[in-house]
């Protein structure tokens, strides 16, 4: 395993904790419902183990996030990549903004 893959599996391990520690979850609480042995999630927390897409996708939903948010590490980038995602008329907004600001660059 290549150290950057090792390094994102911490990175995603991180943020699943830091989800779910934001929704006043205990590890328990999301491994009882996602139907998964405390183990095992605790093992994808740590990043002890490769962590499937549909095992991110069940994680992602049960914390009610988009799933690319747990594989981004900053925080901040995170929330706004889960506000973006439930609310498409702010999504065109900033994009329409970033073009606006690309162009301004570009000219």
């Amino acid at each position: 395993m290549t150290a950057m893959v090792e390094q994102l599996r911490v990175v995603v391990g991180e943020r699943i904790r830091a989800m779910r520690r934001e929704r006043n979850m205990s590890a328990q609480d999301l491994a009882d419902l996602l139907g998964w042995p405390l183990d095992t999630l605790v093992n994808y927390e740590y990043g002890r183990r490769p962590l499937q897409l549909d095992r991110l996708a069940a994680l992602a939903s049960a914390l009610a996030v988009p799933p690319a948010t747990l594989l981004i590490a900053d925080t901040a980038t995170a929330n706004l990549v889960a506000r973006l995602s439930a609310d498409s008329l702010l999504a065109r907004d900033v994009h329409f903004f970033l073009d606006a600001l690309q162009a301004e660059g570009d000219g």
